[in-house]
């Protein structure tokens, strides 16, 4: 379980907004509207690393589009 979840979070942080569309398009909604939360905490919490907080913000911008 955790390889897929490694995959699961490169993806969606890999920074490419085809990949992060593609890996959210694999949960359900639910656990979409998850994600999206955990990424905008991830951009709004100085706990997490600059490099950390830029993908996160590249894969809601990339949802978004």
């Amino acid at each position: 379980m955790t390889d897929i979840l490694e995959e699961f979070w490169t993806e969606v942080l890999s920074n490419e907004p085809h990949r992060v569309r593609a890996a959210l398009t694999e949960v359900t909604a639910a656990e979409r509207e998850s994600v999206i939360h955990h990424l905008q905490r991830m951009v709004g919490e100085p706990a997490w690393s600059e490099v950390q907080r830029v993908r996160a913000q590249a894969a809601l911008d990339a949802l978004q589009a």
